[in-house]
């Protein structure tokens, strides 16, 4: 956050003059021409994913316990505890997929998607975004790598939305104060939790982002506007899963979201080291490795990660525990493990986080043609490396003008609305770097690392590489500005 420090430092600065198109007609948040433009688009990718899907939804590794768990709610009782929280299988139900996916769940998730789209070029546009840069980023998150997971019975569609409606909302209300912004974020983000159990600590990182961002910016948000934001995004949040917790107390006696699973997903960082295991767990060892050792010959890809799905019945049938206890066992185990071998955790780790940023589309995106597979994967390839080589300069940036502010005093600069723009765009960059480095820290220190599971943040990466240019240019700009000055001043 060196460009953050900078630009506190520089305040008020001015800059040439920045286009903003708030002052231009809207139509929902976006110019109308761009507005229009959204439409005419969205309107085709209905048609064209509708044909070249004919079979969407299609079943996933994971849809058919998210259809368990969509069938137990219909009748409005939780009869059992499931492996999945409701977030998505309340989708599937309401949908009317909750027996067999049907093209309502589609349509649906495509309008999820879309609305994705619009809220996140809402944004862009209201810190200064040109409407040709709207349109590239619309044209981009239609491409089919990104619209694929519509067409999927698992929850990186609902995720996304939520994640994006969480952002977005709180963004809005930092710039608008209406304070309904700030209750659809509470819930939308609270709901995240209840749809991927990976985002239930993200209300709290939030809440922190809140509270050092008014140290680190030019903030007009007063500190009691701040500790209520933070009051209300955590506290809703645990309110929704203190809720289902309690449902599930109350009907299956296991105060919880949904069965653990942090035990068992904990397995693929410590597989390699199954044989480090005490003796006096010396049963469990011998199963584990067994399951490994098969898994290593028989999964497709040969990785054996996914071993711990086929040994759990075993495990059970072994131990005499039920799943939850399983799960709490198999933690213990998995720690004691890491304590053991801590860098054969951290080569998995560092596994996982390589993994991570690889291409994701699949089969459908693919259209079934070796073609598409490299232009998708060129494409997601080219975006990644430009995300990362923009967190880079964006540094660069930052650090030089802090320099530069060094040796000039800050009365030196003239007073400007421009540096509120560029305020308002870094703020917004970090709360997106915020979802984005969550998840990929959780997944990659407890689960495989693959690239699924950064899907529901593609969204917002694409978002940070447009916005973190924009910003690096202006940054570019205060520091010919700076540098100009101090010669002047040197002369």
């Amino acid at each position: 956050m060196i460009f953050v420090s900078a630009l506190r430092s520089l305040t008020p600065l001015r800059l040439s003059k920045a286009t903003d198109v708030r002052n231009s007609g809207t139509l929902a948040g976006l110019p109308v021409r761009v507005a229009i433009t959204y439409a005419i688009l969205f309107a085709f990718a209905y048609w064209f994913y509708s044909v070249m899907w004919a079979h969407a939804p299609v079943m996933g590794p994971d849809s058919t316990t998210y259809l368990t768990a969509a069938q137990d709610l219909s009748d409005f009782h939780i009869d059992e505890l499931q492996l999945r929280t409701p977030g998505y299988p309340l989708l599937l139900w309401l949908t009317g997929s909750h027996k067999s996916p049907n093209r309502t769940l589609f349509f649906s998730s495509l309008s999820l998607h879309f609305v994705s789209i619009w809220l996140l070029a809402g944004v862009l546009s209201r810190v200064g975004f040109r409407e040709y840069s709207l349109d590239l980023f619309g044209f981009i998150l239609i491409l089919p790598p990104y619209v694929e997971p519509a067409a999927y019975v698992l929850t990186e569609n609902l995720t996304e939305a939520l994640l994006v409606a969480g952002f977005g909302s709180l963004i809005f209300w930092m710039l608008r104060r209406g304070v309904m912004w700030l209750f659809l974020s509470t819930l939308t983000i609270g709901y995240a939790a209840l749809t991927r159990p990976t985002y239930q600590l993200l209300a709290l990182f939030m809440a922190g982002w809140l509270l050092l961002t008014n140290c680190l910016f030019h903030s007009t948000l007063r500190w009691k506007d701040v500790a209520k934001g933070s009051l209300i995004l955590v506290s809703g949040s645990l309110l929704m899963m203190g809720t289902l917790a309690f449902l599930n107390y109350r009907s299956v006696g296991y105060f919880g979201l949904a069965t653990p699973v942090l035990g068992l997903a904990l397995t693929q960082k410590t597989a390699r080291v199954f044989e480090r295991l005490p003796d006096e767990h010396a049963a469990v060892r011998e199963t584990l490795i067994r399951a490994r050792n098969a898994a290593y010959l028989t999964a497709e890809e040969h990785t054996g990660l996914s071993f711990i799905d086929g040994a759990v019945s075993e495990l059970v049938e072994l131990t005499g525990l039920e799943k939850a206890q399983l799960s709490d066992l198999l933690l213990r185990l998995n720690f004691l493990l890491i304590q053991k071998a801590p860098l054969n955790y951290l080569r998995e780790v560092i596994w996982s986080f390589g993994s991570y940023w690889l291409p994701s589309s699949g089969e459908l995106a693919n259209f079934d043609s070796r073609f598409f597979q490299l232009l998708w994967s060129f494409i997601q390839l080219c975006l990644i490396g430009a995300f990362a080589a923009n967190l880079i300069l964006l540094g660069g940036a930052g650090t030089y003008i802090k320099m530069c502010t060094r040796s000039s005093p800050r009365s030196d600069f003239a007073s400007s609305n421009e540096i509120d723009l560029i305020d308002a765009q870094a703020r917004t960059y970090s709360l997106a770097a915020v979802i984005v480095f969550y998840s990929m820290a959780i997944t990659c220190l407890v689960q495989e690392g693959i690239p699924r599971y950064r899907v529901p943040t593609d969204g917002l990466i694409v978002f940070m590489l447009f916005l973190g240019t924009d910003l690096w240019w202006r940054l570019v700009e205060l520091s010919r500005i700076v540098f100009d000055r101090i010669q002047n001043r040197s002369a």
